[in-house]
């Protein structure tokens, strides 16, 4: 059976989307190995990555079309950057009620797509995650589900952890209204690599 990753996202609006290009191409200096674009690296919020068989694609836009026609869209608040260990740079957004229960729902509705596959990546590193994460993973085919689900937007990621790399960068408000969601291709580094389609919020 053939299957690919997919990134299903919030999409910004054009103000955040240009702000986040802006501040990847900063951090490009600092030895960033990507920079945000609106080609092949599309800055989002992503809500569920996971491996989907290619036949399924059909089925998987009709769903998030039609959910997307019933949800009304919300307000999300930006709070600090952050770096990982690992160098990814980000902004982190609160995690509200209205921000759990969309992922709670795409989850819900997308995960029988699925039939139970797994990214390679993940089957991988089944043995490093926390035994929540594992779970996430067995169930769900993504480790950010729930209590895991951190809501970001990633500027970049450096080749290590650079305490430096932020101190040049302005504080931004990221904050906006959620109206679009997004279904990509995933690509390297959590990226979304290849638009399939947007989803308007009613």
């Amino acid at each position: 059976m053939k299957s690919q990753s997919f990134n299903i996202v919030i999409y910004p609006p054009v103000d955040i989307f240009q702000k986040a290009l802006t501040v990847s191409k900063k951090l490009e200096k600092n030895g960033g190995l990507f920079v945000l674009n609106d080609k092949n690296r599309f800055p989002h919020i992503t809500i569920y990555i996971t491996e989907f068989p290619v036949k399924n694609i059909p089925k998987i836009r009709k769903t998030l079309r039609e959910f997307a026609a019933k949800t009304k869209p919300f307000h999300v608040t930006s709070l600090k950057y952050r770096q990982s260990k690992e160098g990814y740079i980000d902004v982190e957004y609160r995690k509200s009620k209205e921000m759990k229960n969309l992922q709670k729902k795409i989850v819900s509705l997308l995960n029988p797509w699925r039939e139970g596959l797994l990214r390679p990546k993940d089957r991988a590193r089944m043995s490093e995650v926390s035994k929540a994460q594992q779970r996430n993973i067995m169930c769900y085919g993504y480790r950010g589900v729930g209590a895991e689900f951190v809501p970001h937007l990633t500027f970049t990621k450096l080749k290590k952890f650079d305490k430096s790399a932020l101190a040049k960068i302005e504080k931004l408000n990221f904050s906006f209204d959620i109206e679009k969601i997004g279904l990509f291709y995933l690509g390297d580094y959590g990226t979304c690599r290849k638009l399939i389609e947007i989803f308007d919020l009613s």
